[in-house]
């Protein structure tokens, strides 16, 4: 059985919590999380676009490392450049691999291009307003 949504009124969710997870076909997570802790979703193969809503402000190390089907994750209400801890977050991905995007707001396109860590996904960065829905 998948996993496809999660229930609203979550804020935080834990390390490595859905790691190692093949039936994990989450499309948004819930507003009120803000952050994303260490290797939530490692190696979720299942996990092919994600869109968080929330105001995010941090994300850590592997969370999304070995998703081998994400192409996409959009950040559409952010109002900064979210604080991304390690440049590993998107290791073993498609949008590591060049295939894939992050889609963030317009105005903050190429502040995410040159932010620390975010500048290793530059060219995979794009605003939200050529996301394909």
């Amino acid at each position: 059985l998948a996993l496809t949504a999660l229930p609203n009124g979550i804020t935080s969710i834990s390390d490595s919590v859905f790691a190692d997870c093949s039936n994990l076909a989450l499309t948004e997570l819930p507003s009120g999380v803000t952050s994303l802790s260490m290797g939530i979703f490692k190696n979720c193969t299942s996990l092919n676009s994600l869109n968080i809503p929330g105001l995010m402000t941090s994300i850590y190390g592997s969370v999304f490392n070995g998703c081998t089907n994400l192409t996409k994750i959009s950040f559409p209400n952010v109002t900064k450049v979210i604080s991304l801890y390690d440049k590993s977050a998107f290791n073993s991905t498609p949008i590591a691999n060049g295939t894939g995007y992050i889609y963030v707001p317009d105005d903050l396109v190429d502040s995410f291009k040159s932010a620390t860590n975010w500048s290793t996904y530059a060219d995979q960065i794009k605003p939200i307003s050529e996301m394909e829905v």
